[in-house]
C-alpha cells in the first residue's frame, strides 16, 4: 500500500502493433512500472497543477472520449464523448478541478467533471483565424491560452498563441435556466506571434506558469526558439538561446524549465529570464513527455519506449523501465494503490516495420499466416515460449510461411509470443537483446 501523498508519475503511451495503448504508473522511489491500465490508445493526460491530483483525464488517441481517471484504482469513466469532427486535440484542467477545457478545432468545449455537462465556445475569428492544436487556462479559469495548429500545406503560416476570455453567463441560471442563460461576448482575442512564418509545422505547445503570471510558448522540432510571454501585457519578454526544446516542464516551485531537446541532453532554464543556468542527464529524442514531481524528481519519457528518473542534483538517471508503447504525455499524481508489478522481459526489438502472424495448420503442413497487426520499428519483443523452425517459403502475395517440400525454402524460425495473444513473429525482422 502506497503512503498518503506520495505521488507517482502517470504515463500515457500510444498503442504499438499488437499491444494496446493506456496508461503506467512509474513509481517515483524505485524507477520501476507499478501498474498498467489499457485505455483506448490515450493520446495525453491533464491534471490540476500545484497539488496531488487524485483524478486524471485522458484524451484518446482519435480525440473522440476523454476519461476521468482514479489514480487510486485506476478506474476509468467516460467523462465526454464526441462522435463529429473536429475532435478535441488537447485538454486543460483548470486549479479546482472542476471543469475541462478541450481545443477542438475553430472552438473550445467546455465540460463539468462533476456532471459531464458539456458548453461549446467558438474561438474569436479576430485577429487569426485558425484551428487551434494545444491549450492552458489560467488559475482562476477566466481566461484560456490556445497554440496554433500548423496545416499540412506548403502555405506559410506564423506560429502564434491566442488568449481569450472565457464567457460568462448574463444571470446565474438554474437548470432549467440553462438553455435561456445568455452569455457574454468574450470579444476577440489577443494574438501573440512566437516565431517566423513556416510551413507543416505541428502545432504551437504552450505551457502556464501556476501563478498565471507567464505563459512559455514553442513548435517542437524548429529553430525558433521557446519565448516567455507576460500574461498581463501579452507580450514576449524573453526567448531562449537556441532551437525549441521537443517537450517541456516546470519545477514545482516555478522557478525553473526543464527542457529536452532532439540533439541534445536535457538543460535546466530559469523561468524568469530564459538563460540556462545547467543540465540533467537526458538522452536526445524526437518525441519524449517530461513532467517533475512535487520533490523535484524529474521523469522524462522517450520514443524507444523507455522512460527513467533523474533525482535532484542526480549526475545520472536511473535504470530505464520499459513501457508497452509509444508514450504521449506523462504528469504527477497521488500515488496508485495498485501492488508493484513484475517489469515485463523483453528480449528483442523490431529492426524494421514488420507484420506479426497468426500459426495454422491445414492438409499437408503448416504455415505462418500474416494478420492485419503490424508493429513499427523498435517496438519491443515480449518473451517467447514456442520457436517454429526449420525451412519454409513465402507464398507470393498471400503473405504465408509454409513448411518447405523436399527441402525446398529458407531456413527460418519462427517465436510464439503469448503476451500478443499467440502471434508469431519472423525472428529475421528482430533484433535480439
Amino acid at each position: 500500500m502506497t503512503q498518503s501523498g506520495v505521488s507517482h508519475f502517470y504515463i500515457a503511451y500510444r498503442q504499438t502493433g499488437p499491444e494496446p495503448g493506456g496508461i503506467a504508473v512509474l513509481d517515483a522511489a524505485t524507477g520501476q512500472i507499478r501498474a498498467t491500465r489499457a485505455l483506448m490508445a490515450s493520446r495525453g493526460l491533464a491534471a490540476r497543477s500545484g497539488v496531488t491530483a487524485t483524478k486524471l483525464y485522458a484524451l484518446s488517441e482519435g480525440g473522440r472520449n476523454v476519461s476521468a481517471v482514479d489514480t487510486q484504482t485506476l478506474e476509468t469513466d467516460t467523462l465526454y464523448s464526441e462522435q463529429e469532427d473536429p475532435w478535441p486535440t488537447d485538454v486543460a484542467v483548470n486549479a479546482d478541478g472542476s471543469r475541462l477545457f478541450l481545443a477542438q478545432g475553430l472552438g473550445v468545449m467546455e465540460v463539468d467533471t462533476a456532471s459531464g455537462k458539456e458548453e461549446e465556445y467558438p474561438v474569436p475569428q479576430e485577429p487569426v483565424f485558425a484551428a487551434w492544436g494545444s491549450i492552458a487556462v489560467s488559475p482562476d479559469g477566466k481566461r484560456l491560452y490556445l497554440g496554433r495548429q500548423g496545416q499540412n500545406t506548403n502555405r506559410k503560416e506564423t506560429p502564434c498563441v491566442l488568449a481569450m476570455d472565457v464567457p460568462e453567463r448574463a444571470q446565474e441560471a438554474t437548470d432549467a435556466q440553462d438553455d435561456a442563460a445568455e452569455e457574454t461576448d468574450p470579444g476577440p482575442g489577443q494574438a501573440v506571434d512566437i516565431a517566423a512564418p513556416a510551413e507543416k509545422f505541428h502545432s504551437v505547445k504552450v505551457l502556464l506558469s501556476a501563478d498565471g503570471a507567464t505563459l512559455y510558448a514553442f513548435v517542437p522540432h524548429r529553430a525558433d526558439p521557446l519565448v516567455a510571454i507576460d500574461t498581463a501585457t501579452l507580450t514576449v519578454t524573453a526567448r531562449a538561446q537556441g532551437p525549441a526544446p521537443t517537450a517541456l516542464a516546470l519545477s514545482p516551485d516555478g522557478t525553473l524549465l526543464y527542457a529536452v531537446h532532439a540533439d541534445r541532453a536535457g538543460s535546466i532554464l530559469s523561468a524568469a529570464d530564459l538563460t540556462e543556468t545547467g543540465t540533467f542527464p537526458s538522452t536526445p529524442d524526437k518525441a519524449p513527455a517530461i513532467a517533475v514531481a512535487p520533490d523535484g524528481t524529474v521523469c522524462v519519457a522517450y520514443s524507444d519506449h523507455t522512460c527513467t528518473l533523474i533525482a535532484p542534483d542526480a549526475a545520472e538517471a536511473s535504470a530505464a523501465a520499459r513501457l508497452a508503447g509509444a508514450p504521449l504525455a506523462v504528469v504527477t499524481a497521488a500515488a496508485s494503490e495498485a501492488d508493484p508489478q513484475p517489469q515485463p522481459e523483453y528480449v528483442g526489438q523490431y529492426r524494421r516495420d514488420a507484420m506479426v502472424r497468426r500459426y495454422n495448420e491445414y492438409s499437408g503442413g503448416h504455415g505462418m499466416w500474416s494478420t492485419d497487426v503490424t508493429c513499427g520499428q523498435g517496438t519491443f519483443v515480449p518473451a517467447y515460449d514456442k520457436v517454429f523452425e526449420g525451412r519454409y517459403a513465402l507464398t507470393d502475395g498471400v503473405g504465408v510461411w509454409r513448411k518447405g517440400v523436399l527441402g525446398s525454402g529458407e531456413n527460418k524460425k519462427f517465436y510464439r509470443i503469448p503476451a500478443w495473444d499467440n502471434l508469431i513473429v519472423d525472428g529475421d525482422d528482430v533484433t535480439w537483446l
